[in-house]
């Protein structure tokens, strides 16, 4: 059980990242440019709580009392305009939007850059677990860092843009004009003409131009090439994302490690 108290290690964070499809651990320095990346298999035969159990007892780098901690937890979402957004609804909005989710703590993020809320869960017995093992943690929803980072990206040339974040078998949309936040929605997807057709379908139901409007595509993406032809079909403008240009990890790190964690360590939040 990690050591919580005074005695942190200065100058040492640690981000964890959640989803069914396993973990990540990335440790690194304040000071420098050294990490450490630590992917975990989990056994889907047990719960998330048991899981996480296991990673805390297993790995050696989660031992140390870091300064600071962030998890991300990658769950559905909704993503709530902040005039509309009242803290003490968030339990009701997400249980209509997801209403088999059950033994789940509603949480949420503000994001000031794109005045809105974003609300997620995560299961009650790994939260517990995670609150008495990381006492100092910080919860995020994985679509937090992404969506605050691309208010900031998508200021360059005022054009209309489209924002497509692939992710374990999902993708995230968001539709941005100027630095503004207009759509946010997700989908999940079996194979490639299933993620074609729902981006396809945004970009028409929204009335983005094929013409000068600009798809951008983020992510590991599906047979990465034949996504980028078959788009290119209906859209001109289509541009896809470089993780070494935009973060400076190498390629075989940059594969490696996701884009929202990616942008949580770089860019933050």
């Amino acid at each position: 059980m990690p050591v919580t108290g005074s005695n942190l290690i200065p100058n040492k964070s640690l981000s964890i990242r959640l989803c069914a499809d396993g973990f990540s651990f990335y440790a690194s320095s304040l000071k420098d440019s050294s990490f450490n990346f630590i992917p975990y298999t989990i056994n889907p035969t047990i719960s998330l709580s048991a899981n996480i159990k296991n990673a805390i007892v297993e790995l050696s780098e989660l031992q140390y009392p870091y300064k600071t901690i962030q998890i991300l937890i990658d769950s559905p979402s909704s993503i709530v305009p902040f005039e509309h957004f009242d803290e003490e609804r968030i339990e009701d909005i997400y249980n209509f939007n997801f209403p088999h989710q059950k033994g789940k703590v509603v949480l949420y993020n503000i994001l000031p850059k794109s005045n809105s809320a974003i609300i997620f869960a995560i299961d009650k017995n790994a939260y517990q677990l995670l609150n008495e093992t990381f006492p100092q943690a910080k919860f995020y929803s994985v679509e937090t860092p992404v969506i605050e980072y691309l208010v900031e990206k998508s200021k360059i040339r005022e054009t209309q843009k489209l924002y497509v974040y692939f992710h374990e078998q999902t993708i995230n949309l968001y539709i941005f004009n100027n630095g503004k936040l207009h759509f946010g929605n997700n989908f999940t997807y079996s194979d490639l003409n299933d993620a074609l057709y729902f981006i396809l379908q945004v970009w028409k139901t929204q009335g983005l131009n094929q013409f000068t409007d600009e798809l951008h595509l983020l992510g590991n993406l599906p047979k990465e090439e034949n996504t980028r032809k078959e788009l290119h079909r209906f859209i001109k403008q289509v541009y896809q994302n470089n993780p070494t240009a935009e973060f400076g990890l190498k390629p075989e790190k940059g594969n490696l490690v996701s884009y929202d964690l990616q942008i949580l360590i770089h860019r933050g939040i």
